[in-house]
Order: C-alpha cells, then structure tokens, then sequence
C-alpha cells in the first residue's frame, strides 16, 4: 500500500500512527510491508490520519488518460480494495477522476462467513442491489435478509453493516449520494457488528 509514502512524507512514526488509529506498532508495519490487510474501519482511520481520501488505497491497474475514457470505468481497470478481515472486495465502479462526488457506486463481493467489522454511518443515502447469492444488512437493531434480485434503499445516519452467512457467494450492486470512498470525511464509524448467530 502507499501508507508508508505518505506516513514518511508527513514525518509520522509507525508508533505515532499506531496510536492515532487504535492499533499496535506490528500490525501498521504488516500493512505497510503487504503482510497483513486492514479492514475498512481500520483504514479508513489511516486515511483520514494522513489527510487523504479511502480511494488512496484501492488497488487500480493504470491510469486513465483519454479524455473520454475517464467516465467509463472498464472491468479489468476497477479500483479494488480488498480487507481479508471481513472478507470482502470493494470494487469502485464510478470514475474517480471526474469532479463530480456527488454519486458513487460500488460492487461488492462478500466471501461465505464474511462480515463487516462495525457499524459504518455517513450523511448521505444508500441503494443496494443483490446480484448474486444472499446479504444480512444490518440497520441498527435490525437485520434484512436480502435474496438475489431484492434491493434495500436507507439513510446513511442509521448505524448499518454486512454479513453473509451461507455457504455461498455474495454479490451486490450498491449506489451511494454523495461519495463516500472518494470524499475524504463522509465515512464514520459506529459501534461493533455481531454475528448473525448473536443476533436474537
């Protein structure tokens, strides 16, 4: 990843930044040498300790040059983040070199098992689409059992996350008003996700 870049830059400790973002020494090394991969909530601290955007981090294959070219976003040059933790793939549909923060889409692929580490609110709204397999969405207390071909629309305030407990393959389309990859401070944190098996 670029954190090490963008740490030295700003002449911030690996202890330093351990610190602000809640976790140990080791573990900010292991990202930085690519031996470990931070969940969301985790890097989206980083990002916002070292005053950049959660897109920083996404995998991307070249950039876009053509003037035309940057609308489109083609399937093989997605920007992608990947958290192990939650075992799940993030892949920016939208262009992130166009001006416009005002709408941001993502796909998404959750492994069976895999859920998100927190809570996750934002100011704005979200849509999501499921295309593949089954999704556990979570709205505060509640949790919606989503099929292939359902779709969900609710306010970003309400403390929300994701969970896949089949034994299958979750893919989903989700839009999101205004960005909240691209934007630098619309992400925020909420309070730990159960399992669904804690869920009464």
């Amino acid at each position: 990843m670029k954190i090490r870049f963008l740490r030295e830059a700003q002449d911030i400790t690996v202890k330093h930044l351990a610190e602000l973002v809640e976790c140990t020494p080791s573990f900010i090394s292991q990202i930085e040498r690519g031996m470990a991969n931070p969940s969301i909530n985790t890097l989206k601290k980083i990002s916002s300790v070292l005053g950049v955007s959660l897109v920083h981090f996404f995998d991307e294959e070249s950039q876009v040059s053509d003037k035309t070219e940057r609308f489109i976003t083609r399937k093989n040059k997605r920007k992608r983040f990947k958290s192990n933790i939650e075992s799940t793939d993030i892949f920016l549909l939208s262009p992130s070199e166009i001006e416009s923060k005002q709408l941001e889409m993502h796909l998404m692929r959750v492994e069976p098992g895999g859920k998100s580490d927190k809570l996750y609110t934002n100011n704005g709204e979200e849509v999501g689409y499921v295309l593949k397999g089954h999704l556990t969405v979570y709205l505060g207390d509640e949790k919606c059992e989503l099929e292939e071909g359902d779709s969900i629309h609710f306010p970003g305030h309400i403390p929300h996350g994701w969970e896949n407990n089949t034994d299958f393959e979750s893919v989903s389309l989700w839009v999101v008003t205004p960005s909240i990859i691209r934007a630098e401070d619309s992400l925020m944190i909420g309070d730990t996700i159960y399992s669904a098996s804690d869920k009464k």
